[in-house]
């Protein structure tokens, strides 16, 4: 698979488009905190979004809820804890989630 990231023009571009701020887009584009978003973006050390993170945001952004659900129920079958109305915060160290 070829991939070569999109600019940091390009990216604050889409960040516009779809008029999110940077905690959204971290949080579409699978990413801890909005801070790690602005490093993505800074002009001054450009360095590329991974791949799976930009496919995680274009999906994210343009896939129908019940396509996502299904991603994230395969997801699950699969192992994962996984819950895209929660944030990282929540799970304990083992992965658990918390109340």
């Amino acid at each position: 698979m070829l991939y070569r990231p999109a600019s940091v023009p390009q990216m604050k571009e889409w960040k516009e488009r779809l008029r999110y701020s940077g905690t959204q887009m971290a949080r579409v584009t699978g990413l801890k905190s909005s801070r790690r978003w602005r490093e993505y973006v800074d002009e001054n050390k450009p360095q590329g979004m991974p791949l799976a993170n930009l496919f995680m945001g274009a999906a994210m952004t343009v896939l129908p809820a019940y396509y996502l659900a299904a991603v994230f129920d395969e997801m699950r079958r699969i192992g994962a804890v996984v819950d895209p109305d929660k944030s990282s915060d929540s799970l304990a160290p083992d992965g658990e989630p918390q109340p």
